[in-house]
């Protein structure tokens, strides 16, 4: 086989044939595997996002925290309550990846702590909402693991 003459010429015509070619397969993975369509009410999320700010600035004001607790062993999620006492909190596990895999529970007070029947949870990054069942504070927090250990979320 000949050397190419002029190494620059083939860098020119090889560099934006791999660049085209490149975009070619950005387009077909796009086409073939691309994010799902944003929900149409997508734009007036924004106001949520505030309202939820406003809630967990109040939870702050009024030191509320609890400690949220996860027993394999009998399937049950439970909340120690701290600055406030509803008839039930909304609990909320949001996985990262897999929405089938998110918990959404209502836990009524029972002897002073809230607890509800709740599968065992994978290992992963969750996101966990701990509200009470008036909407009117919140509690977030970011949690790892497989949450076996009690964690303790807004105000100690």
């Amino acid at each position: 086989m000949r050397k190419p003459s002029n190494p620059v010429l083939v860098l020119v015509i090889t560099l934006p044939l791999l660049a085209v070619a490149g975009s070619f397969v950005s387009l077909a993975l796009a086409v073939t595997r691309g994010d799902s369509e944003l929900p149409k009410s997508y734009h007036w999320e924004g106001g949520d996002f505030d309202r939820d700010q406003q809630r967990e600035a109040l939870a702050a004001q009024q030191g509320i925290g609890a400690t949220v607790g996860f027993d394999p062993l009998t399937q049950r999620c439970t909340v120690t309550l701290r600055g406030a006492a509803p008839a039930a909190v909304r609990l909320t596990l949001t996985h990262p990846t897999e929405s089938a895999a998110d918990v959404r529970l209502t836990l009524p007070r029972a002897d002073g702590r809230y607890s509800a029947p709740c599968a065992a949870l994978p290992a992963a990054h969750w996101w966990l909402e701990l509200a009470d069942d008036q909407a009117g504070w919140l509690l977030r927090a970011r949690l790892h693991g497989d949450l076996v250990e009690p964690v303790q979320v807004g105000t100690p």
